[in-house]
């Protein structure tokens, strides 16, 4: 019998992204996300979500990527889109600068569900500076492997060593105790009308010391 061994134990590397792994990030997440309630809701035709999925994680993608707290594995088994203290909230310029890439992928009427969804979910983050992690992701061949906590913690290191907290909304229950083991812990609930229900989750400041 062959052991299957855990990413830990394969020594897995992470690094930070660049925008030559757009390609690979974004397809890997599209995968990762492909039943995820939140993205089902925002792109309800299942018949283009799947041709959509990797083009709106592209999209995240560069919008983060100049923030410099992107990660991936070597073989992008797993990918997570972080941002830095004082730059979770995405500008609405950006929103205008990439018009035709949003509009591309949900149309009039969903660009306007989307950003009163986003506008529900924004009332609720902290303000307190903190690293946001804005998107986890393994590939669905890969899950369950180890994959994600090895990506999650390049950030959480960092994090740690600034002295900083760590924040994200889950967008399934069965995730929480996942994000628990790292620290992470829930504050409460945020419905979306008609909707999904996210968990958003804190992690407080560690001294890296």
């Amino acid at each position: 019998m062959t052991e299957t061994l855990t990413a830990r134990e394969t020594a897995v590397a992470v690094r930070a992204a660049v925008w030559a792994d757009a390609d690979q990030i974004a397809a890997t997440l599209g995968r990762a996300f492909h039943d995820d309630p939140l993205i089902c809701f925002l792109l309800p035709d299942e018949a283009s979500r799947a041709e959509k999925m990797p083009r709106l994680f592209k999209l995240l993608f560069k919008l983060g990527l100049p923030h410099g707290c992107c990660d991936t594995t070597a073989g992008y088994e797993a990918v997570a889109l972080w941002r830095p203290p004082g730059a979770w909230h995405i500008p609405f310029y950006q929103y205008i600068t990439n018009g035709a890439e949003f509009l591309g992928l949900f149309g009039f009427s969903g660009a306007r569900q989307v950003t009163y969804t986003m506008d529900i979910v924004e009332k609720r983050h902290p303000h307190e500076p903190h690293y946001y992690l804005q998107a986890i992701g393994t590939d669905t061949a890969k899950q369950g492997k180890g994959y994600g906590g090895v990506v999650i913690r390049r950030q959480l290191a960092v994090a740690d060593a600034a002295g900083k907290p760590c924040y994200l909304e889950s967008s399934k229950e069965k995730n929480i105790p996942i994000y628990q083991s790292f620290g992470f812990e829930v504050t409460g609930e945020i419905k979306i009308p008609d909707g999904p229900t996210l968990w958003p989750m804190w992690r407080a400041a560690r001294s890296g010391a």
